[in-house]
């Protein structure tokens, strides 16, 4: 029996991520926990650009939150096989069981745009 690797203490570097597996995704169905609508990418443009905006900081600092995010990608291959579920936890970061906590986005603010755009999120408060 394998021991389950240990969570970070928050501000502890988190060991390195394990790569999302976009080059295998075919949709992505994007879902706002909060009730706010459910999409469902799958132009390769749209997910290329998706991809780009949900990198992380690979030497960021980890966090482990005990709430279920804000937002939720599910990745998935051609037959429909789940790659990765991600959540979004906006304002701090982009949780993926393989990572065993959120890491930072590099590019939030544009996210939150993007999903706000497409009626995912709601607008951020000024």
């Amino acid at each position: 029996m394998s021991a389950r690797p240990s969570t970070p203490e928050i501000g502890q570097t988190m060991p390195a991520p394990t790569e999302i597996p976009w080059t295998h995704a075919d949709t992505v169905t994007i879902r706002d926990l909060t009730g706010h609508g459910e999409r469902i990418v799958g132009d390769p443009g749209e997910l290329a650009e998706l991809a780009r905006l949900l990198e992380v900081d690979r030497a960021g600092a980890g966090f482990v939150c005990m709430c279920w995010g804000d937002v939720e990608f599910l990745v998935r291959d051609p037959s429909r096989r789940t790659l990765a579920v991600l959540r979004l936890h906006l304002g701090s970061g982009l949780d993926w069981s393989a990572w065993g906590g959120q890491l930072p986005l590099l590019r939030a603010e544009a996210l939150t745009r993007w999903l706000t755009e497409r009626g995912l999120c709601a607008a951020p408060r000024p």
